[in-house]
């Protein structure tokens, strides 16, 4: 068989070639094959040098030492006073406080000689006479040789001069011509082996994670870039729209296009979200680009104009016009308490009212199908991005001809995205350095470090000034009147009224989809691998679908209204719809679409608080949803419609869920610091004071307590910022500041939310907090930019995701693997290979497969997932946290204990860094780590772990939860395999106890315990009568049946 055309294409896969005779032959190369060549090669050799720490006094542990020990790689967890309760037998804590300084350590491998010190072009003549194959010539330094020069050609690489010993690949040339590389290389292939049961080699890191690494501290003034985004040798920050091609696009026309395609089918509905997903990213890339371009061209502009307060000057809105692209930049106020005007739902829109936005976003809510997105062409087409003390806002304009009129031509001539979308934008490439100053020598850094002390008070004393004055205009700011609603409320309102109507058709179906959130999670005791919630909303209620009598009552009193009032109802609401939306609301059978626009916001606002918040709390409580950050926090409400206005009220409802009122709490000082660090940002006139006051913000928002440091002005500090957070959280979420708030939080996970928020990119380092000068002007590094916009993918493919959940969850592995499947089908074929959506459906199948004992495809798909992750999300995002935890988990199944424990510590340490020690997810993972310490023989060890899951489960989750039970239960099997029956037989009559109260005696899991109880008795009775009689480990493993399910 022959296969044609220039290459194979990545995502072929091979089995459907056969039956066939396959040769793989290698082509020759075109000059930028050449170069990518090197560049990968770069890449595969950069953790040697560029994650490891290089100060002296602290040299690195290699890593994979240091992620074998289970208290070192897993130092985590909360600095601040009180750290939320992790402590671990008595004498001292599980885990101790995190090292920020050991981010990278996961990834470093600097303690094996690097094979290669440097690859660069080379200005030297050619030895020979140039010929055409040849396209340029490096210079290469190896660990141990003098440089060597080496030509690439078409046919692959020798040395100048020696055209004989060419090689298709560079390393194989460098391992024929040098025993030191040979030598070094293969140390390195099999560090990895060890790092990857499959060996992968490292898929393409990015910096794009809000500490940089660590390379990058030595010479921050160039920000040296990791190999992926080297332009020298072909790199860069990813994206399209780069190189200009798109700027005069007919954006308008196209997303007219887009609108009309056909979507009644699910094949037409993939076509056309493809288009949709190819267009709406090409806009994104090139209207973010054209932003920042913006922006720069803005901001020296205010280096002549400083002398005006606060440049007042500035706040002029600038317009640009590129093609059909609008770009209005604004100055930001320098004033904490200002709100931002520019929202993603249109309210940029002029003319449009607060009440005339909530009712356009109810009505596309109540009427929302699977092209909700790709119709809504207003808000397709707008990106917001905030930098260096400006907004900018990238708007497509409705043409009302267009959208009228469908356009004669049908299609959208748009090229795929090169490398299967491998190299989308990473933002953080697009920084603003603000290490300028020290670019004269590599001793620079560390004069840097001790800063001037009064350019340092002078900052200081700016920075409370702005302080001072937002809190004034706070203080005085008038309550808000309007309550915006999100169009996603109306959607899950809708869905919500059908269930019940469904639940009332058929009782027994109420009785099993209140069953299926009780299941969620538990039975499979991590929260972790049920944290792959985006869009949640498709299952019914439990226990809050009970208060929600008042949605029938309204709808049964409007049948007392005369048919007449009824029949104008419905034409003010045709008027507002179309007719194809107004019929899918009538066909809903919610009676919404007889009521009047005014009457559907007050049900909604009803629905709102009386069963869409306690719902969320209520899935919460379940484990149906669990949080491990602001984002997924945000993202969990949002995709129901919520408001992050109401956390105060989340708060108020999760009095019996601390864990939960803790990461709110987090969420309201992250948003509360966060104004002040853009005004702060906003008022700096020059670019070169930027870095000192950030630094200096930074200080006076997480300093040290008055009772951690004696320094009068940190106690003025303390007050001011004490202030600060009481008058923003009663103002802003209607909550009032208790003093037990300040002991719980984590000032590493406020620092983590705030750089996410504001675009910050710090050096790696252990910064101690309970100093006042924590932060110097040499540890920001820079600013990068921080952009919104609708995601644009699938429906179809997350209604599959969804589907195959809920079978996953009732058990039904068969009809979830193929679910699963189709899932992911449908987002490769939508989203490509490489989108976070896409990582989500291979996580997703993992997990199903796992559970049907197909553990090595299911650690394959994850890998795959930790892969796109990584390199899309960042390094510390909680999805690619919870890639890192089931890994673990398939790698023990496999056999791999000791790497299992290296990625269990990777999720330890994230955990710790994010949600703390005090948190479902971090005790479900000290019963991995038990778990894998089991494994190894540490029996007391993996005790150890257990008691901390135990008492951090009654704490968060209450005595009877049956995350609880999951607990007692790996307990009283870790007891059996210390031959301690009689212990186990306890923890096993509680597990039986807590299961039966919660599930019943009827549910799998509870006649699993009961089992697991018979056991127990049988061998403690074995053990009174005769001599000790040694436990079958196989039959006893924490891993067993009934706990990875």
């Amino acid at each position: 068989m022959q296969v044609r055309g220039p290459q194979l294409k990545d995502t072929v896969e091979i089995a459907s070639l056969k039956p066939c005779h396959l040769s793989i032959v290698e082509e020759e190369y075109t000059e930028e094959l050449a170069v990518a060549h090197v560049r990968r090669l770069l890449d595969v050799v950069a953790c040697t040098t560029a994650f490891g720490v290089k100060k002296p006094e602290q040299k690195p542990a290699p890593a994979t030492d240091a992620a074998a020990e289970a208290n070192k790689p897993g130092s985590p967890g909360s600095v601040v006073a009180g750290g939320g309760g992790g402590g671990g037998g008595g004498e001292e804590p599980m885990y101790p406080p995190p090292k920020l300084g050991e981010f990278y350590d996961f990834f470093s491998f600097s303690h094996l000689s690097p094979p290669i010190q440097y690859i660069r072009r080379s200005t030297r003549p050619f030895v020979d006479d140039k010929r055409e194959e040849d396209f340029f010539q490096i210079d290469v330094r190896v660990c141990n040789g003098k440089p060597v020069t080496i030509v690439a050609s078409r046919a692959g690489f020798y040395p100048s001069g020696k055209r004989a010993l060419i090689n298709h690949s560079l390393v194989g040339l460098l391992q024929q011509t040098n025993r030191g590389f040979e030598a070094a290389y293969k140390a390195l292939m099999k560090a990895f082996v060890e790092h990857n049961k499959f060996g992968n080699l490292p898929y393409g890191f990015r910096s794009n994670t809000w500490v940089v690494p660590p390379v990058v501290a030595d010479s921050p003034s160039v920000f040296p870039p990791l190999p992926t985004e080297d332009e020298t040798w072909g790199g860069n920050g990813g994206g399209l729209g780069r190189d200009g091609k798109h700027d005069h696009r007919p954006w308008v026309k196209e997303f007219a296009i887009l609108a009309a395609m056909p979507c009644k089918t699910a094949e037409e509905r993939q076509v056309r979200d493809r288009k949709a997903f190819l267009l709406h990213s090409l806009f994104v890339d090139v209207g973010v680009l054209k932003a920042i371009a913006a922006i720069q061209n803005l901001i020296p502009d205010d280096k002549s104009s400083h002398e005006k307060a606060n440049g007042t000057a500035s706040s002029v809105p600038h317009t640009q016009q590129i093609g059909d692209m609008k770009i209005t930049v604004t100055k930001d106020k320098a004033d904490a308490s200002s709100k931002s005007d520019v929202k993603l739902d249109g309210s940029q829109a002029p003319g449009v009212s607060f009440d005339e936005l909530a009712k356009r976003n109810l009505l596309k809510g109540i009427t929302a199908d699977e092209s909700a997105t790709v119709h809504d062409t207003a808000t397709l087409g707008v990106v917001v991005v905030k930098h260096c003390g400006y907004t900018a806002v990238v708007q497509v304009p409705l043409d009302a001809q267009l959208t009228t009129v469908v356009p004669a031509q049908q299609d959208i001539h748009i090229e795929d995205q090169p490398e299967g979308g491998s190299n989308a934008l990473n933002v953080n490439s697009l920084r603003m350095l603000l290490q300028k100053s020290c670019v004269q020598s590599p001793g620079a850094v560390q004069r840097l470090q001790s800063s001037d002390p009064e350019e340092n008070m002078a900052t200081t004393n700016f920075v409370r000034k702005i302080i001072t004055d937002s809190m004034q205009n706070l203080e005085g700011e008038a309550p808000r009147e309007t309550r915006p609603i999100r169009w996603e409320l109306g959607a899950c309102w809708v869905q919500h009224l059908q269930n019940q109507t469904s639940e009332k058709a058929d009782g027994k179906k109420s009785d099993e989809t209140k069953d299926v959130p009780t299941v969620k999670g538990l039975g499979k005791q991590f929260g972790q691998l049920k944290e792959i919630k985006k869009k949640s909303d498709d299952k019914s209620g439990k226990s809050a679908s009970t208060k929600d009598s008042t949605s029938p009552n309204t709808n049964d009193a409007h049948s007392d209204n005369t048919a007449s009032t009824k029949e104008d109802k419905e034409a003010i609401l045709q008027k507002a719809l179309t007719e194809a939306a107004f019929q899918r609301l009538k066909e809903s059978e919610t009676g919404l679409h007889a009521k009047s626009p005014d009457e559907l916001i007050e049900m909604a606002y009803k629905y709102y608080d009386d069963t869409a918040l306690p719902k969320l709390v209520a899935d919460f409580g379940s484990l149906e949803l669990s949080p491990v950050d602001g984002r997924t926090l945000t993202d969990f409400m949002h995709t129901r419609g919520l408001q992050m206005r109401s956390l105060g009220q989340v708060v108020e409802l999760s009095d019996k869920l601390p864990h939960i009122q803790s990461l709110c709490i987090h969420e309201m000082v992250v948003r509360a610091f966060k104004h002040i660090v853009r005004a702060v940002i906003a008022a700096v006139d020059d670019i070169n004071d930027m870095a000192q006051s950030v630094a200096s913000c930074l200080n006076i928002l997480l300093g040290p307590f008055p009772e951690e440091n004696n320094d009068g002005k940190c106690g003025e500090d303390h007050n001011l910022r004490q202030k600060w957070l009481e008058v923003f959280l009663m103002k802003r979420f209607g909550l009032a500041w208790k003093d037990e708030y300040s002991l719980d939080l984590r000032k590493y996970a406020i620092l983590r939310g705030l750089c996410h928020k504001v675009g910050l990119e710090l050096v790696t380092k252990d910064y101690d907090m309970d100093t006042p000068h924590a932060f110097r002007k040499s540890d920001i590094i820079s600013i990068v930019p921080i952009y919104k916009h609708v995601a644009c993918s699938s429906a179809d493919g997350r209604t599959l995701l969804e589907s195959s959940k809920t079978f996953l969850d009732k058990g039904k592995l068969e009809d979830a693997v193929n679910y699963g499947t189709k899932a992911l089908a449908k987002l490769v074929a939508v989203c490509g290979p490489y989108h976070r959506m896409t990582a989500g459906a291979y996580s997703l199948l993992a997990v199903v497969l796992y559970h049907t004992g197909d553990f090595n495809q299911a650690t394959i798909y994850q890998q795959k997932a930790l892969d796109i992750n990584e390199r899309e999300l960042g390094l510390d995002h909680p999805d690619t946290m919870k890639s890192y935890g089931d890994l673990a988990v398939f790698y023990y199944r496999l056999q791999h204990t000791e790497l299992a424990l290296k990625y269990v510590n990777r999720a330890l340490y994230l955990l710790h860094l994010t949600c703390g020690p005090s948190h479902p997810n971090t005790a479900a993972t000290y019963i991995n780590v038990a778990m894998m310490e089991e494994g190894l023989g540490n029996v007391h060890v993996a005790l150890r772990y257990l008691h901390e899951a135990l008492k951090c489960n009654q704490r968060l989750l209450g005595v009877d939860h049956i995350q609880t039970a999951a607990s007692y239960h790996a307990i009283a099997i870790a007891l059996s395999l210390m031959e301690a029956y009689s212990l186990s037989v306890q923890h096993e009559k509680t597990t039986l106890r807590i299961l039966q109260s919660k599930l019943g005696s009827e549910d799998l899991r509870t006649q699993d315990a009961a089992a697991w109880l018979e056991y127990f008795e049988s061998k403690a009775l074995e053990q009174q009568e005769a001599a000790r009689n040694g436990t079958p480990k196989p039959d006893a493993s924490i891993a067993s049946r009934g706990h990875l399910r």
